[in-house]
This record gives structure tokens, C-alpha cells and sequence, in this order.
């Protein structure tokens, strides 16, 4: 019966030691990687919809300006860029008037 005792004893020192390491495997993981793993998701998956973003906006102004120049004033192009022109001025002027403003 003794022979018995270290041998079951035995047996159960090798999964248990395995158990040890996954356990810690698995909280180095948890706490460690996960975290850093899901914000390098985030960061890059942000950075290509921002990059898509510009894109569609700067080919979207490209057919605008294609369109109106085309299409709507033909003869006048300059009626374009002044309209595009004003656009621009104010959109400027609503976020400078947004802007953070230094304490002197």
C-alpha cells in the first residue's frame, strides 16, 4: 500500500506543476499582453479608418470641384473656387473661434 501512496503522489506532482505554469502563463497573459494586445488593435485599426477617412474626403472635394466646375458653372470657373474658397474661409473661422486660448 505504501508503494501505492507515492506512486499516486507522484502522478499528481507532474499535472499539478503543469497546472502552476498554465495558471501563470494564463494571469501573465491576462494582465500583461491582453490589455497591450487589444490597445495595438485599437491604434491600428483607428489609424486605417482615419487614412480611409481622408481619402474619401479628398477624392469626394476632387468630384465636387469636378462637378460644379463641369457642370453647374461651366463658363465661370472661378465661381467655383470662390464658393469653395468662402466654404473654407468659414469653416476655418468657426474652429479658430473654437480654439483653446493661452492664458497671459
Amino acid at each position: 500500500m505504501a508503494d501505492d501512496k507515492s506512486i499516486t503522489s507522484n502522478n499528481t506532482w507532474p499535472e499539478r506543476a503543469a497546472q502552476i505554469v498554465v495558471e501563470v502563463t494564463d494571469n501573465i497573459r491576462e494582465r500583461g499582453i491582453s490589455p497591450l494586445y487589444r490597445l495595438v488593435r485599437i491604434i491600428t485599426l483607428g489609424l486605417m479608418g482615419l487614412l480611409i477617412i481622408i481619402a474619401v474626403a479628398i477624392l469626394g472635394l476632387i468630384g465636387v470641384i469636378r462637378i460644379l466646375d463641369s457642370y453647374v458653372f461651366a463658363a465661370h470657373q472661378w465661381i467655383t473656387y470662390a464658393i469653395l474658397g468662402t466654404i473654407f474661409l468659414f469653416a476655418g473661422l468657426f474652429i479658430w473661434s473654437k480654439r483653446l486660448k493661452r492664458e497671459e
